[in-house]
């Protein structure tokens, strides 16, 4: 609370100089044609006194006379008069009204022209309903800079609107609550509470996207604890069950999955669209949990260790647990991983050493590292 208090102290020109220079020379070139405005995330950032990772820009011109003015291509969103910056985390909207949302995602009908408050109006939450002129003057027609001092997060308006038009801001709730450390609203929580359900209507990659940017946020521990209590993570992860403090992503969900069939959070991680690398990290260190706690034998985690890497082993270190977790840890700290890079002979050496052909190298290694398994300290 001391820093947004602070924050907000700061000038408005102060706010407008923290912008990258080519943001802002964008800006110049729409406000010299109409009005336009910093709008979502970025302003609330400024106001915190944060850096923001992008930028949206909202103008009175017409979708139409916006490209004409910038010669950019149509972004993905282009048929809500949506432009993207080539090179830049810079995008420009026209001002528009939206109604109807009969797919719980998108607008039936939009109308470009609005005013700068109903444009704010049909944002999710209040922090992220605020506007900023170009001299760096906040606009907050919905008490976004209150909130943000009571690091409260609200809904614009009536909550059950607001997530009816887009079912994966139950799910954004608490992304922001992670991410911002906030907490979330009596009644946008009752209401997240009454609509968890629906979750299933939402397609498994948005789903995934706003789970994967969750599990990064700095209070993802307590924001994913009241997504348990309030039913939504049932609906969206049902194996993710937040036990203790994990400090990053991929260990997070290793601690947090405990007990859960790995075939299920692996397909749900393919699912969800996730990161093929992260998958296959994570698959690694599945298997070599299995391994620990399915025998107190340590040749057989220095086996596994062997096959699977450190990389995998600091990420089972890091995700924690129980008491034989903990004996590997010590183990892994003494010894590290013993694989075929530490044995004193390899490849042709070790064939010529046995007076064996090359083909037959890839079955001496493996009989040198059981042998080094069972007694690691004989490389040491």
């Amino acid at each position: 609370a001391g820093t947004a208090a602070m924050a907000a102290r700061l000038s408005g020109g102060q706010r407008a100089g923290a912008l990258p220079p080519a943001v802002l020379g964008v800006w110049d070139r729409l406000q010299a044609a109409g009005d336009t405005y910093l709008v979502g995330g970025a302003v609330r950032d400024l106001v915190l006194g944060r850096t923001p990772h992008d930028y949206d820009l909202a103008t009175a011109l017409s979708p139409d006379a916006a490209q004409a003015l910038l010669g950019w291509k149509e972004g993905p969103g282009g048929r809500f008069g949506s432009l993207h910056a080539p090179g830049l985390p810079l995008e420009v909207v026209s001002l528009r009204e939206e109604s109807g949302y009969q797919d719980r995602r998108r607008p039936d009908t939009v109308r470009f022209g609005a005013t700068l408050e109903v444009d704010l109006a049909r944002r999710d939450f209040t922090v992220n309903a605020m506007a900023m002129r170009r001299d760096g003057h906040v606009i907050d027609p919905y008490g976004g800079r209150r909130d943000l001092m009571r690091r409260r997060l609200a809904a614009v308006g009536d909550p059950e609107v607001r997530l009816r038009e887009d079912l994966l801001r139950v799910l954004r709730a608490y992304r922001f609550s992670a991410q911002l450390g906030f907490r979330i609203s009596t009644a946008l929580r009752a209401t997240a509470r009454r609509l968890a359900g629906e979750l299933s209507q939402v397609a498994s990659e948005r789903v995934g996207e706003e789970l994967w940017r969750l599990l990064d946020g700095p209070a993802a521990l307590s924001a994913l604890r009241r997504a348990e209590r309030d039913g939504v993570l049932a609906a969206a992860a049902p194996w993710l069950h937040p036990t203790h403090p994990v400090q990053d992503r991929l260990a997070r969900i290793l601690a947090w999955t405990h007990g859960a069939q790995t075939e299920a959070v692996l397909a749900a991680a393919e699912r969800f669209g996730w990161p093929r690398a992260a998958r296959l990290a994570l698959g690694r260190a599945y298997a070599l949990r299995y391994a620990v706690l399915s025998t107190p034998e340590r040749a057989r985690w220095r086996e596994e260790l062997a096959a699977v890497g450190g990389d995998t082993a600091m990420l089972l270190v890091r995700a924690g647990g129980g008491a034989r977790l903990q004996a590997f840890a010590r183990m892994y700290g003494r010894e590290g991983v013993v694989d075929r890079t530490r044995l004193p002979l390899r490849g042709q050496e070790l064939a010529r050493a046995h007076a064996t052909e090359d083909r037959e190298i890839g079955r001496l290694e493996r009989e040198e590292l059981r042998r080094l398994w069972r007694d690691p300290r004989s490389v040491l």
